[in-house]
């Protein structure tokens, strides 16, 4: 029989270019595979070291501090304030409470008030980061993370009952008034909807 009559899967030649092609695309496909798990865990190697410096700035510690303790001491670096007796703070819920609605009511803050809101302002413009790293696209699967899923539920979860409801519905306020948009996206994608905190949303 000639090679011209003979069957394609008997000629010997294009078994070879088969297999070869096969085998081409199998080390693609197993060096793609490759390629994108080590991207993936450089990444989440980025993205621990983001959020260990996040919570290595004293704001962003205080603030979580506030948010997870009833009625912490917090206090602020000594170059930020110079007077020793002002430098720390206890953050009582009222306090919270008062300077959250200062704000939001337009009324002068007091030096611990002031305290207050610019640790929570760190801690939710960091919020405001991750997501937008996530929307464009320098973190996929990364985002959901323990570190951030701890601070979402101290803020957002009403199953979270280190602070009273009242407290963080008007936190809620105030980021939802003060547009910050990026941690509600991720109260969003954290909390069920059943269980998030009212006036966690975007929507009104």
């Amino acid at each position: 029989m000639s090679s011209e009559s003979r069957p394609w899967h008997r000629d010997p030649e294009n078994v070879i270019r088969l297999l070869t092609l096969v085998g081409g695309l199998v080390a693609f496909w197993l060096g793609l595979r490759e390629f994108r798990e080590e991207q993936r865990w450089k990444r989440l190697a980025l993205f621990n070291e983001q959020l260990q410096a996040f919570e290595a700035e004293p704001a962003i510690g205080n603030a979580l501090l506030m948010l997870d303790y009833h009625a912490p001491d917090v206090c602020v670096p000594a170059e930020a304030v110079r007077d020793p007796e002002r430098r720390c703070t206890q953050v009582t819920d009222s306090l919270m409470v008062g300077a959250l609605s200062s704000l939001l009511e337009g009324r002068i803050l007091s030096h611990q008030e002031h305290q207050v809101i610019y640790a929570l302002d760190r801690l939710l413009t960091a919020l405001d980061r991750i997501d937008y790293l996530h929307e464009q696209g320098f973190l996929g699967a990364e985002v959901q993370h323990p570190t951030v899923a701890y601070w979402i539920q101290l803020i957002g979860d009403r199953r979270a009952t280190t602070k009273p409801p009242a407290v963080k519905r008007r936190l809620c306020d105030y980021i939802r008034e003060m547009k910050y948009v990026g941690a509600l996206n991720l109260v969003a994608q954290y909390t069920p909807a059943q269980h998030r905190v009212e006036g966690c949303t975007l929507a009104r």
